[in-house]
């Protein structure tokens, strides 16, 4: 019995354990519509909420350490993607931003947080001759959360709204329509910028649990900090590359469909 669920199981995690990505079309055409995809810098949101004693240096290391990162991704989405082609838009992020994004007014638990000028969209699609754009957005936002005291009694909990960089990636076409996105909600979590300060708290006896911001210090050595392990990237930084593993895994076509079977559509 266990012979045979065993490659049952295998089949089932290589179907559907890797993908967190959701299609806005059936995934078959969305492979079909989607030939050749154009991958945008990505894109600082510096008007989002970041809350930061140093808010201007802390977008500006947002924007030093996420610049030319997409080579990465590019090279990710050739290797496992289910495109013809994978090309990057080279233009300046903080004029791209403007021109394409803009934020959105639904009220959804679920809504993206920004809309797509299909003006812009076109004509960066034209540019480079792609069907869609690849596009990655970097911004802040409070969000209620419960953090733990991990090193204690992992029994205390702070539930208080922090402030995050959440990452928002999405597929759209030359309409500037989304044809697949990265998670839900908002986005994924980033880049934390508070913490919960248990230690303060215990050594001084005190039953408030304060919040702190990182330094700036502190969000530099973050977003530059590389994996360690045997499996790790040497010099690439851990957050942009867990960032773009789980884009190309939400991307990457299901078994049946790279052995051209009639796999399920996400929806």
């Amino acid at each position: 019995m266990f012979r045979l669920l065993l490659p049952l199981l295998i089949l089932a995690l290589l179907l559907g354990g890797c993908q967190k990505g959701t299609y806005k079309i059936p995934r078959e055409e969305f492979t079909q519509q989607v030939r050749t995809l154009g991958v945008m810098p990505i894109l600082i949101d510096e008007g989002s909420t970041v809350v930061h004693p140093q808010r201007a240096e802390v977008l500006s290391l947002l924007r030093r350490h996420s610049a030319g990162r997409e080579d990465r991704l590019i090279q990710i989405l050739r290797d496992t993607g289910p495109f013809f082609d994978v090309r990057l838009i080279n233009q300046d992020p903080r004029q791209i931003f403007p021109r394409l994004v803009s934020p959105s007014t639904s009220s959804a638990e679920d809504a993206l947080p920004y809309v797509f000028s299909p003006a812009a969209a076109r004509q960066l699609a034209e540019d480079v001759v792609v069907d869609a754009l690849l596009v990655v957005i970097l911004h802040g936002r409070e969000l209620v959360e419960k953090r733990w005291d991990r090193d204690r009694t992992r029994l205390n909990y702070l539930e208080a709204p922090y402030n995050n960089i959440l990452a928002l990636a999405v597929v759209i076409d030359r309409d500037g329509q989304v044809l697949w996105r990265l998670g839900s909600g908002p986005g994924d979590l980033f880049l934390a910028l508070q913490y919960a300060d248990f230690d303060e708290a215990f050594y001084n006896k005190a039953d408030a649990v304060r919040l702190k911001f990182l330094t700036l210090e502190g969000v530099e050595r973050t977003l530059a900090e590389t994996p360690s392990g045997l499996l790790s990237r040497t010099g690439f930084p851990r957050l942009h590359g867990d960032l773009f593993d789980r884009i190309g895994r939400g991307l990457k076509p299901g078994v049946l469909q790279r052995l051209g079977g009639g796999a399920r559509p996400q929806q």
